[in-house]
């Protein structure tokens, strides 16, 4: 019966041993995932707040050169204005031109 004993609790042993071990396994399997997950939200996370950044450049940029087309267009509508003033004041002007 001893050596029945010895081979039931070596038996026991090595299945406890395994689970164990299994279950030790899959531990560090699921934090080394978690660790894996971690590093790609951060990557993507770093790569978001760069391109956050760029949009803010590009809206400040846009802003600005909308500014610019609204002076510019101020500045055509004068202009045009002017022109219409001077072609009116050339109406009846003739020219005079000689020949050579």
């Amino acid at each position: 019966m001893d050596t029945q004993f010895v081979d039931m609790a070596h038996v026991l042993t090595t299945a406890i041993a395994g689970v164990v071990g299994w279950l030790a396994g899959r531990k560090k399997q699921k934090n080394d995932f978690l660790s894996e997950l971690q590093s790609s939200i951060d990557l993507l996370s770093e790569k978001n707040r760069k391109l956050m950044e760029e949009v803010v450049l590009s809206r400040e940029e846009n802003a600005k050169i909308r500014g610019e087309v609204i002076k510019l267009r101020e500045e055509n509508k004068v202009l045009r204005f002017e022109i219409e003033a001077l072609n009116k004041k050339l109406e009846n002007i003739k020219t005079i031109t000689k020949k050579v």
